[in-house]
């Protein structure tokens, strides 16, 4: 895969996406990128932990061909590509068509239930239900009734339905 410098791109094992900042450089086994990552700590990765970040429609027609065909989408030919994004087209389309019942966005007081034990690891309990006390991009924080006075846990919005829901 080829990067370009400044180009975003999901790095494994982490959750928040790192900046390129060069490369390829080539190394013995395999050719490494200079990378920024969330955290402003600069690393020499392997290109195989590098990924590009996906948009919508792309995670979709993945979703779907995984699903469907258990194969990986990234070994998948152009045709096999072409194919489930024209069915993610389809499935865009029609969530787009029913947006009526679409779920207002997470805010400051709202109630979550967590639904995995340990949720990125957080002291939490599947079934605790916890307070939206902010939210700030893609994470939000709740407060945090198995720790400290005044703690709080901070979650990534993106697991909703996966490691929470709304109580």
């Amino acid at each position: 895969m080829s990067y370009k410098a400044e180009q975003k791109v999901n790095y494994a094992g982490m959750a928040m996406p790192a900046t390129i900042i060069s490369g390829p450089h080539p190394t013995h086994g395999a050719d490494r990128w200079l990378i920024r990552k969330a955290d402003e700590t600069v690393s020499l990765v392997k290109a195989a932990e590098l990924s590009p970040i996906l948009s919508r429609r792309d995670m979709v027609a993945k979703t779907i061909c995984e699903a469907v065909s258990f194969s990986r989408w990234d070994s998948a030919t152009a045709m096999t590509h072409a194919r489930y994004l024209r069915v993610a087209d389809h499935v865009l389309a029609a969530l787009a068509a029913n947006n009526d019942t679409e779920v207002a966005p997470l805010a400051a007081g709202d109630r979550i239930r967590i639904l995995k034990t340990g949720l990125e690891w957080a002291t939490v309990t599947r079934g605790d239900i916890l307070t939206v006390m902010s939210v700030d991009g893609g994470d939000f924080r709740t407060n945090a009734p198995h720790a400290p006075l005044g703690s709080q846990w901070t979650f990534a919005i993106k697991g909703e339905g996966k490691g929470w829901e709304r109580a």
